[in-house]
């Protein structure tokens, strides 16, 4: 079970706002580290997690 589909049920269960927090802190911790990289294929790797991320986001928001 990958971390999305864990979140996912977690959130359907009701623990929405918890899994939504991790989440936003995931997207910081991600964001942060994009601005200091300075490798550009890392850099390009973590923006495609970020995209990820944020699509996977929308996705769990949109249950509420």
């Amino acid at each position: 079970m990958t971390t999305f589909e864990r979140d996912y049920k977690d959130a359907k269960e009701g623990k929405g706002i918890e899994v939504l927090k991790r989440r936003q802190e995931e997207l910081k911790r991600l964001d942060k580290e994009l601005r200091y990289c300075r490798n550009e294929f890392r850099a390009r790797c973590i923006l495609q997690e970020i995209e990820k991320r944020k699509k996977e986001y929308r996705k769990i928001d949109d249950l509420f």
